[in-house]
């Protein structure tokens, strides 16, 4: 498949609709934008994963890197992961949309990505081929441009970063953050924000490590 997918113990199936409408792996930058996006239809992508999705504990150990990062850019979706499926209408290809963000680090909690610069993730999950429905994993949730979420990101062999059910909402960072802010206690974050914070970075001292394989990111900090 080409993505490293050492998250997953199964090939990833999701419940489709008769209306979706499929064709070819592609790119493509769909012309919807955050609020539409959050009133489509969801169309709930099934897998089964080596830890328990709930356990941030687990979830922690798992990942790679654990960072507090600002949604500069949804950039585009590509589809891969083609399977055949069996509708009314006859057989259909159906691919899996990932989601392309440009996001910028503002606190590292686990592993040590550069920070104040936008660098690439890919979210497994993303607006269907026709613009009609978005696939996710249950009780997942889109990035949204501008706002800040905790990231849970897999290195791939290439370097790159990506991974499901990989996002927590952080409300209340200003779009003028930046790390020396984070690190400085002058995020002027709210209670809520705090306790998403503080649970990863106790998730993270207590952390259930995954005894697999591990890649390095191409977006470590050397310094």
């Amino acid at each position: 498949m080409g993505e490293k997918k050492v998250w997953l113990l199964a090939s990833l199936l999701f419940i489709v609709s008769l209306s979706l409408i499929v064709s070819a792996c592609s790119n493509s930058k769909k012309d919807v934008d955050s609020e539409d996006k959050k009133n489509l239809k969801v169309i709930q992508m099934d897998g089964t994963f080596a830890v328990d999705v709930d356990d941030r504990n687990e979830t922690v150990g798992d990942a790679d890197y654990v960072f507090i990062g600002r949604v500069d850019e949804d950039v585009d979706t590509l589809y891969k992961d083609p399977v055949t499926i069996e509708t009314s209408d006859g057989a259909k290809e159906v691919s899996t949309p990932y989601t392309n963000y440009q996001v910028t680090v503002l606190q590292n909690i686990k592993g040590d990505l550069v920070t104040d610069t936008s660098i690439p993730i890919q979210k497994a999950g993303g607006i269907n081929e026709d613009g009609s429905s978005v696939v996710l994993y249950e009780d997942d949730t889109l990035p949204e441009e501008g706002k800040s979420y905790v990231f849970l990101a897999y290195a791939q062999d290439d370097g790159s970063l990506s991974g499901p059910n990989s996002n927590e909402y952080v409300e209340g960072i200003k779009q003028d953050v930046t790390s020396e802010k984070m690190e400085k206690g002058k995020a002027s974050l709210n209670e809520g924000a705090t306790e998403v914070v503080s649970g990863y970075e106790n998730a993270y001292e207590n952390e259930i490590p995954t005894d697999r394989d591990r890649s390095e990111s191409e977006f470590v900090d050397e310094q």
